[in-house]
């Protein structure tokens, strides 16, 4: 079980959905990102890309977002991920797609920016050929973020390369034991240097 930690639903545990690749991240490191984009999560529009359990963006809503569009491939976890939305009232103001990630800019769904961004891929595509395409993705949504808006990644600890940090400005990094997260902001004048 994951409890939210803030906001309308504080306190409320919820289900894990039982698939291999769901590694919901642990509650500190998850209450230290979500209090740092405390400014920005008022009426919010967020992705949770790799939604797996969807914590991330039920926390949002918690706190205040206005909208989740909550990505996801595996069958077990979007029925979870429903179930979830309907246990929390949530069901008219979540999203759920089963897409592949990489498939999901080119959607209908992705013309509307994102004031957020979650990205939570499997570990294993951190690894071998399968590494470039998933931080170029990311980078690519971040790009994608309204002025002012917050990207952030999940990755094993410590893993990204200072090439691959450059490509993204500013990118900060926090480690909770195994796992690093990253986060940046996207320009509030909207330019990418």
């Amino acid at each position: 079980m994951l409890r939210i930690t803030a906001g309308e639903h504080r306190g409320r545990k919820l289900p894990v959905p039982d698939v291999k690749a769901t590694r919901p991240l642990v509650e500190r490191a998850r209450m230290a990102v979500l209090d740092h984009m405390r400014p920005i999560l008022e009426d919010a529009r967020v992705w949770d890309v790799y939604a797996g359990s969807g914590i991330l963006g039920f926390e949002t809503l918690s706190r205040g977002a206005s909208e989740v569009v909550a990505i996801e491939g595996h069958a077990r976890a979007i029925r979870q991920l429903q179930e979830t939305a309907e246990l929390l009232g949530y069901a008219g103001r979540v999203q759920i797609l089963r897409i592949d990630a990489h498939r999901f800019l080119g959607s209908a769904e992705s013309e509307l920016a994102p004031d957020v961004v979650f990205f939570d891929p499997p570990y294993k595509d951190f690894q071998g050929a399968k590494r470039s395409g998933v931080w170029e993705l990311f980078c690519e949504m971040s790009r994608r973020l309204n002025p002012g808006g917050c990207s952030v990644v999940h990755t094993p600890r410590g893993i990204l390369n200072p090439t691959e940090m450059g490509e993204l400005p500013g990118l900060v990094q926090r480690d909770y034991g195994t796992t690093s997260l990253y986060w940046w902001h996207a320009p509030t004048d909207g330019c990418i240097s």
